[in-house]
């Protein structure tokens, strides 16, 4: 989870309604695909070679093939059905480093992506979706 949060610049309840089928293969990247955020934006999201193995990891350690990617694990081991609430995933970075300042972080992020080879592809205003890819691949 903390993966997702830190590697893909991800909000809480985005990573809290993060879904497996959100999960894609496009071209030769991994992406989340059509990713619905804050204020009702979509976009599409690129996932970094190691957040998609800590995801895969995951995956496979708890046997989900579909619906949503974190979830709970009750005293008996067993699986929740449903995903956590942003207030557990809150939780989960609360507890984390003290000198952490996680907004700081997706802004670190989204600045450092132009800085890794990739820029940003705006549609038009009729479908706001956005995409990373490769500096020239537009």
């Amino acid at each position: 989870m903390i993966a997702v949060l830190l590697g893909c610049g991800l909000r809480r309840a985005e990573v809290a309604g993060l879904t497996v089928e959100d999960l894609q293969q496009r071209e030769e990247h991994r992406v989340i695909a059509d990713l619905v955020g804050k204020g009702g934006h979509v976009r599409t999201v690129p996932v970094p070679a190691w957040v998609k193995l800590a995801v895969d990891n995951w995956l496979t350690a708890v046997g989900i093939s579909t619906g949503a990617v974190f979830r709970a694990i009750n005293k008996a081991r067993r699986i929740a059905t449903s995903g956590f609430s942003p207030k557990v995933i809150w939780g989960v970075v609360k507890a984390g480093p003290r000198d952490v300042v996680w907004i700081a972080l997706r802004r670190t992020i989204s600045a450092a992506m132009p800085n890794a080879g990739l820029c940003r592809i705006d549609y038009p205003a009729a479908t706001p979706v956005g995409r990373w890819t490769p500096h020239g691949a537009a």
